[in-house]
């Protein structure tokens, strides 16, 4: 188990002791770093972090590029409820 022995067989109780305590070191690290990533409250900081991204450029300001688009449906959809419930009527 000893990282620097080749026969495991031949390891002192120590060494593979030591060994487990490292092992489960590193295991409870990676749990705990998966439980964090998992949090509903981090989840969501996330999704707005990339939202945020995805129409604001840290450098050089607003993404028109991409909030253009995004007004233009949105304005459009608007409209054409109106319209269609203004037809209904």
């Amino acid at each position: 188990m000893a990282r620097g022995k080749s026969d495991p067989a031949q390891a002192s109780d120590d060494e593979i002791v030591d060994e487990l305590e490292v092992l489960l070191t590193r295991l409870s690290g990676n749990v705990d770093e998966l439980v964090d990533r998992v949090k509903p409250g981090n989840v969501a900081k996330r999704q707005v972090q990339r939202v945020k991204d995805y129409f604001v450029d840290e450098q050089t300001g607003p993404r028109f590029e991409h909030i253009v688009p995004v007004v233009v449906g949105t304005v459009g959809t608007i409209v054409g409820l109106a319209v269609l419930r203004r037809l209904l009527k």
